[in-house]
């Protein structure tokens, strides 16, 4: 009985899929994590990306969030961010998911099971104007 149980529970589980990911930044990805949506821990890193990089990670079919912590990097004189990124994502079949800047959005984003994840970077502070001569 116990064997059949196991069975059972093997074959209702979800399938895996593949989830290509791929940096089309011009940072590194130092973490990338993919876990279940609405899960309370997001696991270990998946993978570190350079820029242009790919990956493959094996997924259980359904609902996953993917989250990507981006190399730290000089906003302006006086800010320094790490950005990150992350979105929801349904996964019925094998995907590509594409991170890229916001503001450098590639082509091919509208194809079938391809989903882009934007990162939003700060806008340098304006210089503050010089003191006023007396």
């Amino acid at each position: 009985m116990r064997n059949l149980s196991l069975i059972l529970l093997a074959a209702c589980a979800a399938p895996m899929q593949t989830l290509h990911v791929t940096n089309r930044t011009n940072r590194t990805i130092e973490q990338l994590y993919v876990y279940p949506t609405g899960s309370a821990e997001r696991g270990a890193s998946r993978a570190t990306l350079a820029p242009n990089a790919s990956t493959d990670v094996q997924v259980r079919q359904g609902n996953v969030e993917v989250y990507a912590v981006s190399a730290k990097l000089q906003v302006d004189e006086h800010t320094r961010d790490r950005p990150s990124a992350s979105q929801d994502l349904e996964i019925k079949a094998p995907a590509e998911v594409i991170f890229y800047d916001v503001d450098q959005k590639p082509a091919g984003l509208e194809r079938p099971n391809v989903f882009g994840v934007a990162f939003t970077l700060p806008k340098p502070k304006p210089p503050e104007p010089a003191p006023a001569e007396e």
